[in-house]
């Protein structure tokens, strides 16, 4: 029988030496305890009670450990515990003062005696102090509601995306994120890394953002709420309200577009009383990938030397090589030999046998073929080794020049065709070998024997063959029906009356053989018929048995699931695997995840998960046991939460926040495989991305509008017509030139140089300029210190205040009126020139005819007017 542990409350006095003993009115420091005597070894263990902000060391007082008492030989026993007496341990003395009810219970039932009553503890003057010094002081007025803002709000970003297209000559464009702080109303952009292109991240750092500023500040002192724009007594901030969805955003005279915001940032605004709607984008543009490109096998080396090389200057490691060194050192030394035939040999050909030999630890084949005496056939090595492929046509498509779908050189080579694996070689398989580099095909062998070695390797060796007997079964069937591009998922909905998603045994049994006979019926692919013992696994696999009546009835949705887990994929999706999982749909990479998880006998049988968790099955599940499913899967490794939602809200049939996991496992697993084939091979030419699934972009999960649209190009060149033109509103165009101008010329040793080489033309010391001198000034400006100003800007200002070639303005009045943005005074100055302006003549040139006798020419004079 379990002992008890006897707890016993003391407390011991610990006298004050330290300085500031004052505050004590007594002189000592209580500090109470617990004792916990074990009976059954009598050992003792003390703990002292931990006082929030004492600066003493509290928890564990004393090991538990044997003790003897004071001057004797003997241990304690818990008669030595009595309540209002002290109990001397190792030379400190306790004053217990109370028990608690079992330790009572223990005295009153073993010891035979009852504890007395508790006692209470002194005080030792600092309790009253210690609750004194805890009160609150109190808060300014204001300070409760400012601190609940800042919680509320401090964590609030609001996130879009961005986009800028410069219009000069040879612009780029780029793209970015801006986050909105709704704290203190403060603005931070970042561009979205990009190739080709040095990483550089902040276009702005946060602060507040002025909203009509071409003064760029110059990150001195903060630079946050200081500089020349918040001098200005009209200075007005950018706040949420000014970030709208297809509106454009002033940064420092650089229009950027609005493009999209994320779901938390729409969820906001709405509740703001403000409708987001993200730009509707053309479908080229949301399905386009922005990934590397990869060039096409050329048949040297391996594809993933050709996908580690393709990715950088410098061949790279990549992660299946670390794994298949794994592999190469376990399975060293691990050959399996299978006995095989030629298929439809004919003559002296159907006596010939060949050895397989296949090696684990590399994925090599190569084939041996035994001398036959007397036959005329040598024998010797028949293929040397290698890696080889499966080949697997499509129904009706080869892989030719004409038609290059394959994986070989210029595509040739199967449609389906993959790399052999050990599970191919099963007795009665026909494996016809591929060439990889050419797409060749080379010749067919049929599976006679194996040796006991690799019967017992491929039963008792789990890391090489981890995949169930039904799993192997499934993948055989569904490589056949791939190949035959039958709609199996529509043949078994057509057989479902009720739609329930169950068959009874005997009917999913003749859909089964149905679907045999009518790939067979196609003539394209040899079909073999599934045993009666197989198939009697697979309906005990998939099957569920009715408690009513003992029948069993068959979910044929886990069985067409598994077999598009186990099918083989066309040679433009390993392409596509090569280029990363950038350009995939959420669905198509979760269709990966649980591909892996087939091959490696892991948990691949997603429908079944959701169905475990739905109790009532009607099929729909909450979003708790949606994401639970999620990470059991080990979902949560190629999605964010916020990208789960996403794809729930997607599935969300009744609008009630709940999942129609049925509908999400169907888009899924494309159990259809004549459409799965076809978009893939039908319909696109070779090194196009076929469509199927979702958007292919995952920016795109952040556009919510449908159909057509424009490009996100389209969209920024328009805006910046109109920004350009504002309707053919001058002034306005007037304002933003200028505004150009000044951000450019407008710092004082620009506009100084500029004033410099202005000088430089008046030879005469009028203080005025042409035109000409006017735009050569900027010229050389320009050069000298690689302003980027815009062209069109400056034969607008020129345009606009040199009505003509022969007026002269005064260039210190036009620096003036154009750095300082003054659009009436430039209007002003322009009408005074045209009044003011007379023939040339006689504004510049005077003929003075007796001077002219008198030096013997023409004398040409300023007259100074």
């Amino acid at each position: 029988v379990e002992k008890p542990v006897l707890r016993f409350f003391s407390y011991f006095k610990e006298p004050i030496r330290e300085g500031g003993s004052n505050d004590s009115k007594s002189g000592f420091r209580i500090r109470q305890c617990t004792i916990n005597y074990y009976v059954e070894d009598s050992s003792i263990s003390i703990k002292e009670q931990k006082v929030l902000n004492s600066g003493l060391p509290q928890g564990t007082f004393m090991k538990r450990m044997k003790l003897f008492k004071r001057g004797t030989k003997e241990k304690f026993v818990p008669k030595d515990f009595v309540i209002g007496e002290e109990i001397s341990i190792n030379y400190r003395g306790f004053m217990v003062v109370d028990a608690d009810k079992k330790t009572r219970e223990y005295f009153r039932n073993e010891v035979g005696a009852a504890l007395p009553p508790s006692i209470g503890i002194p005080d030792d003057g600092y309790a009253d102090l210690r609750a004194s010094r805890s009160i609150p002081k109190k808060s300014r007025p204001g300070s409760a509601r400012m601190k609940g803002e800042f919680y509320n709000k401090d964590l609030l970003v609001l996130t879009f995306k961005c986009a800028y297209q410069d219009d000069k000559l040879y612009g780029e464009r780029r793209d970015y994120l801006l986050y909105y702080y709704v704290l203190n109303d403060t603005v931070e952009i970042k561009e979205v890394a990009a190739q080709g292109r040095h990483n550089f991240p902040n276009l702005l750092r946060r602060q507040k953002l002025p909203k009509d500023s071409f003064y760029v500040p110059n990150g001195i002192g903060g630079a946050i709420e200081t500089g020349p724009d918040a001098m200005r007594d009209d200075c007005t901030y950018v706040t949420f309200r000014d970030l709208i969805c297809g509106k454009s955003l002033n940064i420092y005279g650089r229009k950027v577009l609005l493009v999209s915001c994320d779901q938390t940032t729409i969820d906001w605004f709405a509740k703001q009383g403000i409708q987001q709607k993200p730009l509707k984008l053309s479908v080229e543009e949301t399905e386009g990938a922005s990934g590397p490109k990869v060039p096409a096998y050329n048949g040297y080396g391996s594809e993933d030397d050709l996908y580690a090389m393709g990715m950088s200057l410098e061949p790279a490691i990549i992660d299946r090589k670390l794994e298949d060194f794994a592999r190469f050192m376990r399975a060293k030394g691990k050959v399996l030999r299978f006995l095989a035939k030629l298929v439809d040999a004919k003559g002296q050909d159907k006596d010939r046998e060949f050895v397989i030999n296949y090696f684990l630890a590399t994925d090599q084949v190569s084939v041996y073929e035994p001398p036959i005496r007397n036959s005329g056939i040598v024998g010797g090595l028949f293929l040397a080794k290698g890696q080889y492929k499966k080949f697997i046509r499509a129904a009706g498509i080869d892989g030719e020049v004409e038609t290059p779908v394959g994986g070989g050189r210029g595509g040739r080579g199967g449609a389906l065709s993959r790399w052999i694996k050990p599970t191919d070689f099963h007795l009665g398989a026909e494996v016809t070998f591929e060439m990889p580099s050419t797409g060749s095909k080379l010749f067919t062998l049929i599976v006679k024997g194996y040796d006991d070695y690799t019967k017992k390797i491929m039963v008792n060796d789990k890391d090489e063959f981890p995949q169930s007997r039904t799993d192997l079964d499934v993948s055989r069937v569904s490589e056949k029906l791939t190949a035959t591009k039958l709609p199996v998922r529509m043949i078994f909905h057509e057989a479902d009356k009720f739609g329930s998603g169950l068959l009874p045994a005997e009917e999913f049994k003749g859909v089964v053989r149905a679907i045999e006979r009518e790939a067979k019926e196609s003539g394209s692919v040899k079909i073999f018929d599934l045993p009666e013992d197989e198939l009697d696994l697979i309906v005990r696999d998939f099957g569920e048995q009715s408690e009513e009546d003992g029948s069993v009835s068959v979910h044929y949705n886990d069985f067409v699931d598994l077999m598009v887990l186990g099918a083989p994929r066309t040679a433009r999706e390993y392409e596509r695997d090569r280029q990363g999982t950038f350009a995939f749909s959420v669905e198509e990479r979760m269709l990966k995840v649980l591909r892996t998880h087939f091959e490696e006998a892991g948990t691949s049988r997603l429908r079944q998960s959701f169905r475990a968790t739905d109790t009532d099955g009607a099929g729909f599940i909450s979003a708790y046991a949606y994401k639970t499913v999620l990470r059991k899967h080990k979902f949560h490794l190629i999605m964010t939460e916020r990208a789960a939602d996403a794809l729930r809200m997607q599935y969300d049939t009744n609008a009630d926040g709940t999942l129609d996991y049925n509908s999400m496992c169907d888009a899924i697993h494309p159990g259809d495989f004549d459409k799965y084939v076809d978009a893939y091979i039908g319909p696109t030419k070779y090194g196009e991305k076929p469509r199927i699934g979702g958007p292919k972009n995952p920016l795109a999960s952040m556009i919510k509008s449908a159909g057509e649209g424009l490009t996100t190009e389209e969209y920024l060149k328009k805006m910046n017509d109109e920004n350009f033109c504002f309707s053919g509103d001058l002034k306005k165009q007037l304002t933003r030139a200028f505004n150009s101008f000044s951000s450019c010329f407008a710092r004082h040793n620009r506009k100084k140089q500029l004033r410099k080489h202005m000088t430089a033309f008046d030879i005469y010391h009028l203080g005025t300029v042409t035109k000409e001198q006017f735009l050569s000034a900027i010229d050389d400006v320009t050069a000298e210190f690689f302003i980027d100003f815009d062209e069109r800007d400056r034969e607008l200002i020129s345009d606009f205040l040199f009505a003509n070639e022969e007026i002269k303005l005064d260039y210190e009045r036009l620096l003036n009126c154009i750095c300082g943005r003054n659009v009436t005074e430039a209007e002003k100055l322009r009408k005074e020139s045209l009044a003011s302006h007379v023939d040339s003549d006689k504004l510049f040139l005077v003929v003075d005819e007796q001077r002219a006798r008198d030096f013997g020419g023409t004398l040409n004079l300023f007259s100074g007017a």
